[in-house]
């Protein structure tokens, strides 16, 4: 499948889940959206599948909010997406300013952008994207690095939506 399906696919599977979620909570949509921190319209986006993506932040506050666990929206959303990190790949050479860099400017030396890259199978255009050109990165993309950094499953997309809240009008 390539990753407009998959982003098809995964736009459903979280519109039902968000409906399930509201469904459990017996609350009408308006107390829904108020309870999850978000507005009855980004629910009915969310619900409606209009939207290109699964937002991090919509995916963090409705499984937290709404009582739920990371680790269930993951198995709800991500139903054919591969999210087992590689195993065997070579990190490709650095020059020797390559070398330089790393050794002396990057912090730790570790989970760094050609480790993330190889260990994650996310493609070089995109994770360069969201690491330098403004993209914001998809749940599933910061659950692949949870993996490969040994991390917690949900910490990162926590740290994340919590250091990089959505602005609402008028702030």
């Amino acid at each position: 499948m390539d990753e407009k399906e998959l982003l098809i696919i995964e736009i459903a599977n979280f519109a039902e889940y968000v409906l399930a979620r509201k469904t459990e909570s017996g609350l009408p949509i308006e107390n829904f959206a108020k309870m999850v921190d978000m507005t009855k319209g980004e629910i009915s986006k969310i619900t409606n599948q209009q939207r290109k993506s699964v937002s991090v932040h919509s995916f963090h506050k409705i499984a937290i909010y709404s009582g739920d666990i990371i680790e269930n929206v993951i198995k709800a959303v991500y139903t054919h997406r591969n999210l087992e990190l590689k195993t065997g790949e070579e990190i490709e050479e650095r020059t020797n300013f390559g070398i330089f860099m790393r050794d002396e400017v990057e912090v730790q030396g570790k989970n760094m952008f050609d480790y993330i890259l190889n260990k994650t199978g996310i493609e070089k255009k995109r994770l360069t994207d969201i690491y330098y050109n403004g993209g914001l990165p998809e749940p599933y993309e910061l659950i692949l690095i949870e993996k490969a950094t040994g991390r917690e499953t949900g910490e990162l997309i926590k740290k994340f939506v919590t250091a990089y809240p959505i602005k609402k009008k008028g702030e």
